[in-house]
C-alpha cells in the first residue's frame, strides 16, 4: 500500500470517475481542495485506491487487488493507523474482510440521494417564509462566517479555511428573530455535484427551518449548475424524511457503511 503524492492525485481522481458511486467529499480530497491521505496499491497503476478524508469520510475503488486489500484491512482493523478519531468508511463495493462477525458492531447502512429531474426544473421561491414570525433567510457570505462558527462549530469541519467555506459551500443561513436558527451548507463540491449538510439548533426544530434553507440551498446551487447531493443513515427517520420532502430521490439501494473507531 503506496501513499500518494498530490502530483498523483489527478491520476486518481480519473480513475475515481469510472467507478459508479461518487462522493463529493472524497471527490474533494482527490481535487486537491480539501485535506487527506491517499493510497494505492501500486504508483503506477493504480489499480486499486484509498481514499481518506481528514474528517474520517474514506472510500476505496478500483479493481480487487487481494494483497492492497489485506494492507487496507491492517491499517484500518489491526494498526487503526488512521490519524482521525474514526473512519467513516463508504462501502457500496463491500470488501470480504469487512464481511465477518467481527466487525459487525461496526456496521450501518446508509442511503445516497440527488436532487432529482423534476425538482432542477423547479424555480423554488426565495421568499421568506412567514409561518414563521421573525425568519430570514440569507445567503450566507464571508461577513457571516464568524456568526456560523460559533452557533454551529462547523466551519473547519470539512473546509480548511474560513475564505473556502464563504467562497464554495454555499452556505444558506436562517435567522429567526435576528439569532442564527438553521443552517444548509456543502460540505465539499467536487465533480459538479455539492454534499449537503444541514443543521438546526434544538429550540428551533419542527418549525420548517431545514426544509427552508435546503430549498433556498437547491437554488443556489443549480443557479451554479451544481447537483445537490443528500448521503444519511436509513435509520435517521428525520434525514431521511426531509431529503424526500426537498425534491431528492434515492440513488439506488442503501449500501453498507462502516464506523471504525480508534
Amino acid at each position: 500500500m503506496v501513499r500518494l503524492s498530490p502530483a498523483q492525485y489527478a491520476a486518481a481522481y480519473k480513475r475515481y470517475l469510472e467507478h459508479d458511486a461518487y462522493f463529493p467529499l472524497i471527490g474533494a480530497v482527490l481535487n486537491g481542495t480539501q485535506d487527506g491521505v491517499i493510497y494505492a496499491d501500486c504508483e503506477e497503476s493504480l489499480n486499486q485506491v484509498y481514499v481518506e478524508h481528514a474528517f474520517g469520510f474514506a472510500q476505496f475503488f478500483g479493481r480487487t487487488m487481494p494483497v492492497f486489500e489485506q494492507a487496507l484491512q491492517r491499517y484500518l482493523i489491526v494498526d487503526k493507523a488512521f490519524s482521525c478519531a474514526k473512519v467513516r468508511l463508504y462501502t457500496p463495493h463491500c470488501p470480504d474482510f469487512l464481511k465477518v462477525s467481527e466487525c459487525e458492531e461496526m456496521l450501518s447502512w446508509r442511503q445516497h440521494f440527488q436532487l432529482d429531474i423534476v425538482s432542477r426544473t423547479e424555480v423554488y421561491s426565495l421568499e421568506t417564509d412567514q409561518s414563521v414570525k421573525g425568519l430570514t433567510l440569507i445567503l450566507a457570505d464571508a461577513s457571516h462566517v464568524d456568526l456560523i462558527e460559533r452557533t454551529f462549530g462547523v466551519v473547519g469541519r470539512f473546509w480548511r479555511t474560513q475564505e473556502d467555506f464563504a467562497s464554495q459551500s454555499n452556505a444558506v443561513l436562517a435567522l429567526v428573530e435576528g439569532k442564527a436558527a438553521a443552517l444548509c451548507y456543502a460540505a465539499a463540491v467536487s465533480g459538479g455535484r455539492a454534499e449537503i449538510d444541514v443543521l438546526t439548533l434544538p429550540a428551533y426544530r419542527h418549525l420548517g427551518l431545514a426544509k427552508a434553507v435546503v430549498r433556498m440551498f437547491n437554488r443556489r446551487c443549480l443557479e451554479q449548475n451544481l447537483l445537490p447531493l443528500w448521503d444519511c443513515f436509513t435509520n435517521n427517520i428525520a434525514s431521511m424524511a426531509l431529503c424526500q420532502s426537498s425534491g431528492f430521490a434515492p440513488l439506488g439501494d442503501a449500501y453498507t457503511f462502516f464506523t471504525i473507531n480508534r
